[in-house]
């Protein structure tokens, strides 16, 4: 299963109020990947430079660039980013890109992102717990016949779609027998519409591959 992180960010405390600017509007200007206003998790400099601000989503330093006094992590740089996701948005979004997240995945996630989950109204794993169990709910309910399905397959940092409930069995299968753990999920067009415009702009690691007929073979 993937998960957001291995553990929860220990310097939300700082950023209790949320960044300022939106998550996933930050990228390294060398690497390209996404930057995040959270200091990196260990930096080897203490005690003879300023821990950095911030850092890639993995808890590592932005990449070096030449500074006055040698190397140093580089300012991230802003890019154009929608309006700041509602909790409640970004669990769901989350969702249909993880369907395999657990309640305490989503809550490090959030954490990870500067949400600040204190101010929902009850226990935070618990308010996201109902959020999980009604999109689930949801997601199952019969849909009218004539409405076009899309099958994901998701495994890792890849996800697969399909419009054959068959052809995304066997692919889950295959995975399956490599000993790898997918998790599938039916959708709406305009779930996977959602789902993959937030693929591409907040997880543009993951390799997505559209295998629907009439569609371009390959990655998108």
């Amino acid at each position: 299963m993937t998960t957001p992180h291995d553990q929860t960010n220990p310097y939300h405390h700082a950023h209790a109020h949320g960044p300022a600017v939106a998550p996933g509007s930050l990228r390294c200007p060398e690497c390209g990947e996404p930057a995040r206003p959270v200091p990196p998790r260990r930096w080897p400099l203490d005690g003879f430079a300023s821990r950095p601000a911030t850092s890639h989503h993995d808890g590592t330093p932005l990449c070096p660039v030449p500074g006055p006094h040698g190397s140093q992590p580089a300012e991230p740089i802003a890019t154009p980013t929608q309006a700041r996701l509602t909790i409640w948005q970004a669990v769901r979004q989350s969702w249909l890109i993880h369907p395999d997240w657990t309640v305490a995945d989503h809550l490090a996630w959030l954490n990870d992102e500067a949400y600040n989950t204190g101010t929902l109204t009850g226990d935070p794993a618990e308010v996201v717990g109902r959020w999980l169990a009604e999109h689930r709910r949801t997601a199952s309910m019969s849909r009218p016949a004539d409405e076009a399905r899309v099958y994901m397959v998701a495994c890792g940092d890849r996800v697969a779609v399909f419009d054959s409930a068959d052809e995304a069995g066997v692919t889950a299968a295959t995975m399956t027998g490599g000993n790898l753990e997918p998790v599938t999920l039916c959708l709406t067009e305009a779930q996977w519409d959602q789902a993959h415009a937030v693929l591409r702009a907040q997880r543009p690691h993951i390799a997505v591959t559209d295998a629907r007929s009439g569609r371009a073979a390959g990655a998108s």
